[in-house]
């Protein structure tokens, strides 16, 4: 990807407009819904100058409208941009008001209370199959090699990572997990170091750089685009990096006052961490980390569901781009919020069709073995459905384990039963034992 332009100075724009092209911004109709439609998809000039502008008029006049309709409604954020002086702002554009209306009603409570289908005994399982959604498509933003199905076969059977691609990945979940136990705690400077620590664990060259902000003598940071080499980002330097640490902070545990909705806020906390970069490493991943924990502290609990890192993994340059219109123009977080809001939005939905999908399963599982459905537990009933479906599947005790979050005892148990009850059989391999299917489960 190539860094977005700049758009032109107001000043510029205001040059090219005319005393009617004032005039008609607030009594044409055609010029009204002009700039709905553009505020409503929210347009970096980047993208606004391809498109159609109204009727004899240049794409830097129409921008002027553009920027001149937005000022007024433009809020501060008390966090400093590049300049000190220069702080982020947003706006709350009617389209945002919605989807953060629907992001209040879908996922301000627990998961079986705010899904209309229920999950009954199994949340634990769909909790930890989203976290570790998230610590793999997260690692992998930060290139992470390993694919998703490799990954996730390592986490559920609780294996040593083999190298740096896994070892990323388990970090990444033990983070999340973590950040889980921290959602009562106030946002520190040493929490931040904390949360880096943990993800960056036996991954940098330099082990000194775990859990620290950067320091004088730290070689300088910049983002860059992988192939080109193009400087996509420089941070600022690393002597305002303590300040500007405590003052994202004070955002995070403060009021605001005025008001800043909790999900902008939660937002404006992923982007400020990921614009100050305060360390060497790990910045993509802590920020994102503190974004899940700051949404789970105001009470969204279905985000311990939402994997996502695996949206902004579907458009890494999208995820990308979303800073960079919030850098080139004049720090309006608007931009980042408006992608934001968007994968928030998608993640629900694709939560609640995975859940509707499995409960469906559940369903034609339970009643493939209705005879015993008063004798098998859900994880039972869930493996019995898997191998109906995947009858060359195998199954081990330390998988059995890893997939639904229980003791290896507990799986141990789980998998002897099912034994007993003629559904699987069993045969030494190497040092553990591995589970068949029999010919009792239909195809």
């Amino acid at each position: 990807m190539r860094r977005p332009k700049i758009p032109p100075t107001l000043q510029k724009c205001i040059s090219q407009l005319t005393e009617q092209d004032l005039l008609d911004r607030s009594s044409n109709d055609d010029v009204v819904s002009f700039l709905r439609r553009t505020n409503d998809k929210y347009l970096h000039w980047d993208k606004f100058r391809h498109h159609p502008m109204p009727e004899g008029m240049s794409p830097i006049a129409a921008w002027g409208l553009v920027a001149l309709s937005r000022v007024p409604h433009m809020r501060k954020i008390p966090i400093a941009f590049y300049d000190s002086e220069t702080e982020l702002s947003y706006w709350t554009p009617p389209q945002h008001q919605e989807w953060l209306h629907q992001i209040d009603q879908q996922a301000g409570g627990s998961i079986s209370t705010s899904s209309p289908f229920g999950v009954a005994d199994d949340d634990e399982k769909y909790l930890f199959n989203s976290l570790m959604e998230e610590a793999i498509a997260s690692s992998q933003l930060e290139g992470a090699t390993t694919t998703r199905e490799v990954a996730k076969k390592f986490l559920q059977t609780n294996r040593k990572p083999k190298d740096r691609s896994q070892r990323m990945i388990l970090n990444n979940y033990l983070a999340i997990q973590e950040i889980r136990e921290l959602k009562k705690e106030k946002l520190t400077p040493e929490l931040l170091c904390h949360i880096q620590g943990i993800i960056t664990k036996s991954t940098l060259s330099d082990e000194s750089h775990e859990g620290r902000f950067r320091q004088p003598g730290d070689d300088k940071i910049v983002v860059e685009e992988r192939m080109t080499g193009e400087v996509l980002h420089e941070p600022p330097d690393h002597f305002s990096v303590e300040w500007r640490v405590e003052e994202i902070c004070d955002f995070a545990n403060e009021k605001s006052k005025p008001f800043i909705h909790p999900v902008v806020k939660a937002i404006a906390l992923h982007f400020a961490i990921g614009f100050v970069h305060p360390f060497i490493d790990g910045n993509g991943r802590t920020a994102r980390a503190i974004f899940y924990w700051y949404m789970l502290k105001q009470g969204y609990w279905i985000f311990e569901f939402l994997p996502i890192s695996r949206i902004f993994l579907d458009g890494p340059i999208k995820y990308a781009r979303a800073y960079l219109y919030t850098e080139t123009d004049d720090a309006d977080l608007t931009y980042f919020c408006h992608y934001h809001m968007h994968v928030i939005l998608r993640a629900i939905t694709e939560l609640h069709e995975y859940i509707a999908k499995q409960q469906e399963e559940l369903k034609e599982a339970v009643d493939i073995v209705a005879g015993y459905s008063s004798e098998l537990n859900h994880r039972q009933t869930d493996l019995i459905y898997d191998a109906i479906k995947h009858k060359g599947n195998v199954y081990t005790i330390a998988q059995h384990a890893g997939s639904h979050n229980v003791t290896k005892a507990t799986a141990r148990s789980d998998l002897f039963d099912l034994e007993a009850k003629g559904f699987l059989t069993k045969h030494k391999h190497s040092r553990e034992w591995w589970f068949t299917p029999t010919e009792k489960l239909p195809s």
